[in-house]
């Protein structure tokens, strides 16, 4: 029986943040401003899916819907010519401030990726706020992404997992991936400018701004978005809120963080990149990226884009030669996110597997086999559960294939 993904909502930590509640106006005033906001986002996307042609490069998604969240539809990419081989996975959350928009706000990413770089992507939905406010997004993504590993009409190689997102979808992605459910599983996160750090307060972020960034478009949303997803009460430490603050061994190895320079959120992206690398190592650069742009270490890549504002992947330029050079821009840094993920996340995956046995003989072999991708050591009843993503071979002690260990570790790891 699977454990709730909600197990691990509760900190395990003294340090709480609880913010004061706003005034009553402010109440008011966000209750009036997030409703408002919603229908504009609602009526404007219904109007440009009406009005403006779908451009033809993009892929035709297949409609899913899980049992799990009968009232959320993800959409599926397929590669037009995939054959039979089991594909890679990428599980896209869309942005919108936890509030606005669907998976198909993201198809141009969602049919680059799987056009380009022959990878399945899952765009996934979530409930929105104000209705359903923290954590519920989150237990969304975590249980569908759950389901479309487990869905077995798509021919997923369970050893190439990846999700990212966009603004509040980064977020949530972030978030979701630390759960019982997803832990272990997914092997990569892409975050686009996403919101990491909901303790710092919002003045603090739009000062560390370029002074000749001008207006930030986060100023007069951000406030009532904060309020509409955060419910009176929550620890604004808790890092299935803040993913920035979240231990470094609770996310995964390989993590690419896109910030735009002129965007209040860059910082605590960057933040969360430096401190998932080592502060002495060397970085190197990134292919098609300045020195003073983007660096890479290890499995961690960051990189800003100089001169862009929150949603620069998203929303077009007024003049056609500025859009053009954004379009290039984007699909330049999608290029570079997808070959990172091929040739560096996903290339030359061991074969996951399982080690049963005593603490000793346990981790002297995971030593022995180059084990540096487990993410979890567990001792149960004096055995000690290496975990990394699925049950392949099994060894307890020097005896191979304990059969009800095989069952035992296969209910343990779908947790």
């Amino acid at each position: 029986m699977s454990a709730s993904p909600l197990q691990v909502l509760e900190p395990d930590h003294d340090d709480k943040f609880i913010s004061e509640p706003p005034a009553y106006y402010l109440r008011i005033a966000y209750f009036i401003s997030v409703w408002s906001f919603k229908l504009a986002i609602a009526l404007g996307l219904g109007a440009r899916r009406l009005l403006m042609p779908r451009p033809s490069n993009l892929l035709h998604p297949e409609p899913r819907i899980y049992p799990i969240r009968p009232s959320l539809k993800s959409l599926v990419y397929r590669p037009e010519e995939s054959g039979d081989e089991p594909l890679p996975v990428y599980l896209n959350c869309h942005g919108g401030g936890w509030a606005v928009a669907d998976p198909a706000a993201d198809e141009e990413v969602c049919s680059f990726l799987a056009r380009n770089f022959n990878i399945i992507v899952v765009s996934v939905d979530y409930h929105k706020s104000p209705t359903w406010k923290f954590p519920f997004a989150v237990e969304d993504v975590a249980v569908i992404a759950d389901a479309v590993l487990k869905d077995e009409s798509l021919n997923i190689d369970s050893t190439k997992v990846a999700m990212g997102g966009f603004s509040a979808g980064g977020n949530l992605t972030f978030a979701a991936c630390q759960l019982p459910i997803l832990k272990g599983r997914v092997h990569a996160l892409v975050g686009f400018y996403p919101p990491l750090n909901l303790r710092e307060r919002l003045d603090e972020k739009l000062e560390r701004r370029p002074k000749e960034a001008g207006t930030d478009a986060l100023a007069s949303s951000a406030r009532f978005l904060d309020w509409a997803y955060v419910p009176f009460g929550a620890d604004r430490n808790n890092p299935l809120l803040s993913p920035g603050l979240a231990k470094k061994e609770d996310l995964p190895r390989f993590v690419y963080l896109v910030g735009a320079e002129y965007d209040c959120l860059c910082h605590e992206a960057e933040q969360l990149a430096e401190r998932l690398v080592d502060p002495v190592e060397e970085r190197a650069t990134i292919p098609g990226v300045s020195t003073e742009d983007g660096w890479k270490q290890g499995g961690v890549r960051w990189e800003c884009a100089r001169g862009r504002f929150h949603a620069f992947t998203h929303v077009a330029e007024w003049s056609r030669e500025k859009e053009n050079e954004r379009v290039k821009v984007v699909d330049d840094l999608y290029s570079r996110v997808g070959a990172w993920l091929k040739e560096g996340a996903w290339a030359n995956r061991p074969l996951p597997y399982i080690l049963l046995g005593s603490q000793k003989t346990v981790l002297r072999l995971a030593q022995l086999m180059d084990c540096a991708g487990f993410v979890d050591v567990i001792e149960v009843g004096g055995l000690v559960e290496v975990v990394d993503m699925a049950p392949v071979p099994l060894f307890k002690g020097t005896n191979p294939i304990a059969p009800f260990a095989r069952s035992w570790s296969m209910q343990r790891l779908v947790l």
